[in-house]
């Protein structure tokens, strides 16, 4: 008797490890070499294992190994504990065992199935097959749901469920869910907002970084003993790159906000990964230890927008390089020398101006400007200093309840809103059931209520937010002074001194200057405060 070339297939995914011992590879290695044993007309010439991978992919090792060696003739036959074991998508399992197999003139034996493809000829075993197959699909695709379910739920508590913790960060040892600073990396991620602030480009940080042998987070990680690989690496050892440097200075996670679900696939069976809208996405603020301070991270990211390109030769952007505008036509101010290399005359003149498209404004030097601001900034300091006797005012019982009750009755007035479109969104029906509405008034009315649902219940979020952070005394009218007794002994202008206490300088054609600071509301505020208890 001339016997059938054989190929024991096994398989186990993680979702099946779950199940039990039952499911296991060597109970299965078991069960299909005892069957084939008391088989005369079958003979082992293979086993083929996928340990770890999901039957809903066909893009498994031993699968495509199995397939080659049908193709070279070495196999005619393939046996599995059941049909899940060959795979879970209805689609491909039928293609397999109607078109694929019967052209190659495979036999496929499914042992607790009780098929075998060679002696199942009757009507009705040919149903049940297919119904079986889509049973395991109807499995697969109910597991995916549930993981996905579990995987959200834990995404919006707070939990990391990444494999590998973002740069500046490890796992706690305690909770593998929870981050906690690491006190090397966290140091590398204040130097590189550092760097931001003080002028330096994407690409001048990277270069900075491995000038000074500062290992990069891939080469971090692996250092750190972490078992990671990239298809991307071109060298030996991986490098800081301006794209990573990027990155590091975008993510909200270094303020404590925990981001989660940027990408996904479809469904179950489509792999593709595909990025989720910035809307749609997990985020947790307040989730753990930031590294970096909300208003360092806001002047960044503000940075990022308007900071030009540097000039050549130069390691950083110019002193106010983005900051400064033309009060006549609202074009950015350009720095240009009107002397030589020798002898220098800088100056900033109106980009519309230089370009000769219309605008009257001057030219003022860069020196006299530089004056100015400095002159301006000290003055600034000087004023926020004096109010440093009534400083108490932020931590009294007086300022607290005032903006206690102010944002409490925000709060109420948003939720009387929320409640108002709700209560029309849900008469809608009624009004289309009536004849009051047309279908498509109906439709325009329902997207229009929704929007507005949605816009007002992220404005009560941002309001309890503020409670929470009045709390904890880290509202920009709470700690916003320490940005200003922090250069009360400033000798000279510096970028960092400009882009953390400036917001912008607007110069006039009469070369009147227009300094408008950061943090003026909060002065008001607080000087406010004082004059009504009479301290100042």
């Amino acid at each position: 008797m001339e016997k059938f070339k054989t190929c024991l297939y096994l398989r186990l995914s993680k979702e099946d490890e779950k199940i039990g011992e039952s499911e296991s590879i060597i109970n299965q290695k078991n069960m299909l070499i005892d069957f084939v044993s008391n088989k005369e007309d079958l003979e082992i010439i293979e086993i083929m294992i996928d340990d770890g991978y999901s039957g809903s992919n066909f893009e498994r090792p031993a699968f495509k190994e199995m397939l080659e060696l049908i193709k070279g003739r070495k196999i005619n036959c393939v046996v599995v504990k059941d049909f899940s074991r060959f795979g879970r998508d209805f689609t491909e399992v039928g293609r397999y065992l109607e078109d694929i197999f019967p052209f190659m003139g495979v036999r496929f034996i499914s042992v607790n199935d009780n098929y075998d493809s060679f002696k199942s000829e009757n009507g009705t075993e040919n149903l049940i097959i297919p119904f079986k197959n889509l049973i395991n699909d109807s499995y697969l695709r109910d597991i995916s749901l549930k993981i996905r379910s579990s995987l959200d739920a834990k995404r919006k508590k707070g939990d990391f469920i990444g494999s590998f913790p973002t740069y500046g960060y490890l796992k706690d040892k305690n909770d593998k869910t929870k981050l906690v600073v690491d006190e090397v990396a966290s140091k590398v991620v204040q130097d590189i907002f550092k760097y931001r602030i003080e002028g330096l480009s994407c690409d001048r940080i990277a270069k900075k970084l491995n000038d000074e042998g500062i290992l990069c987070p891939l080469e971090y990680k692996r250092a750190l003993g972490m078992k990671i690989s990239t298809s991307f690496r071109k060298r030996e050892k991986a490098l800081w790159v301006a794209k990573s440097i990027f990155r590091i200075l975008k993510n909200p996670v270094y303020i404590g906000t925990l981001e989660q679900k940027k990408k996904t696939t479809p469904n179950h069976k489509v792999k593709k990964t595909v990025y989720v809208p910035k809307d749609e996405r997990i985020i947790v603020k307040n989730n753990h230890e930031p590294i970096i301070s909300k208003e360092v991270f806001e002047c960044v990211q503000r940075l990022m927008e308007i900071d030009t390109r540097i000039a050549p030769n130069q390691d950083k952007v110019y002193l106010f390089s983005g900051i400064i505008k033309c009060g006549e036509c609202g074009a950015n101010l350009v720095r240009k020398n009107n002397g030589t290399k020798e002898k220098p005359y800088m100056y900033y003149i109106c980009n519309n101006l230089k370009n000769k498209k219309g605008c009257k404004n001057s030219l003022l030097r860069v020196e006299t400007l530089e004056e100015i601001v400095f002159e301006a900034v000290k003055n600034q300091i000087n004023l926020v200093l004096d109010l440093e006797d009534v400083e108490h005012l932020l931590d009294s019982t007086y300022y607290f309840k005032r903006e206690y009750e102010k944002i409490k009755n925000q709060i109420e007035e948003a939720e009387k809103e929320l409640e108002k479109y709700d209560f029309l969104k849900l008469n809608l029906y009624e009004d289309l059931k009536n004849g009051i509405l047309k279908e498509d008034e109906y439709k325009n009315y329902y997207a229009s209520y929704s929007e507005k649902l949605t816009e007002t219940k992220k404005i009560i979020e941002k309001f309890n937010d503020d409670l929470s952070e009045l709390s904890k005394g880290t509202t920009p009218k709470q700690v916003w002074t320490e940005y200003f007794k922090r250069y009360k002994n400033i000798k000279c202008l510096t970028r960092e001194l400009v882009v953390t206490l400036i917001e912008d300088i607007t110069v006039y054609k009469n070369r009147t200057i227009k300094i408008h600071f950061k943090y003026q509301d909060e002065y008001n505020t607080l000087k406010k405060y004082a004059e009504d208890l009479e301290v100042v």
